[in-house]
């Protein structure tokens, strides 16, 4: 299986996936900044982000990546990975509770554009998805430019709606334009608009709030399961 989580071994690779991305959509490279300015001290400070939503302590996220060496054969893989493909879940409200908590998280970015993003989306969960209590909010999507049009991301989606199968869930996300298509493929539906902080380059933008109901799967019947009711009525 190609889709994994990811390890803090991981996360310089995940890093330079997730800039790629940014860097190459042109709604969210408007909030980051430009690509010759992201300099080692902006790269290390989504390092240190990163590494704390990696973290297996911290219960709050999940990063889940597709990496390509996995899928490969023992011989040909060796110790490499080959990641692609990058998903962060906030998983905070899983936990039975009728209270949507805010995920632990303890840095801080000091580029004003992107906290004033990561502050929002956050923001969006409070206000948007409040009628979901149990759910799991895809915070980040991204894939390589090199590989896109490949269905990495949609693996990652997948993967996620996969697990919320188990017990019957909620997903939710924020969306741009192509994520916009991509979520509405899967049946995702849109409760309505976030609007984003102005950045330098453009007017206030405005995304989607999204939101997939997954029904529990149900186990199918073994044949052992028919024979004991045929046999106890």
């Amino acid at each position: 299986m190609k889709t994994r989580t990811a390890t803090k071994d991981d996360i310089p690779a995940v890093t330079d996936v997730i800039l790629a991305a940014i860097n190459n959509d042109r709604l969210w490279a408007k909030f980051v900044p430009s690509k010759t300015t992201q300099d080692d001290a902006y790269v290390q400070e989504i390092v240190k982000l990163l590494l704390e939503h990696a973290d297996s302590a911290n219960k709050d996220w999940e990063v889940q990546v597709v990496d390509l060496a996995s899928s490969k054969s023992s011989k040909d893989k060796g110790d490499a990975s080959e990641i692609v493909a990058v998903a962060v879940w906030d998983v905070s409200s899983m936990a039975d509770t009728k209270e949507t908590k805010p995920p632990t998280v303890h840095t801080d970015l000091s580029d004003s554009r992107t906290q004033a993003v990561v502050s929002l989306l956050k923001q969006a969960k409070t206000d948007c998805f409040k009628d979901y209590p149990q759910h799991r909010y895809l915070q980040l999507l991204a894939t390589h430019p090199r590989h896109q049009n490949q269905g990495y991301a949609t693996d990652l989606v997948k993967a996620g709606m996969a697990e919320a199968k188990k017990t019957g869930g909620v997903l939710t996300a924020v969306a741009g334009p192509l994520g916009y298509i991509l979520f509405s493929g899967f049946g995702f539906h849109d409760i309505g608009s976030v609007t984003l902080p102005p950045s330098s380059a453009t007017d206030t933008q405005a995304v989607k709030a999204m939101v997939l109901v997954v029904p529990k799967e149900e186990r199918r019947r073994s044949f052992v399961d028919s024979l004991i009711d045929y046999v106890s009525n």
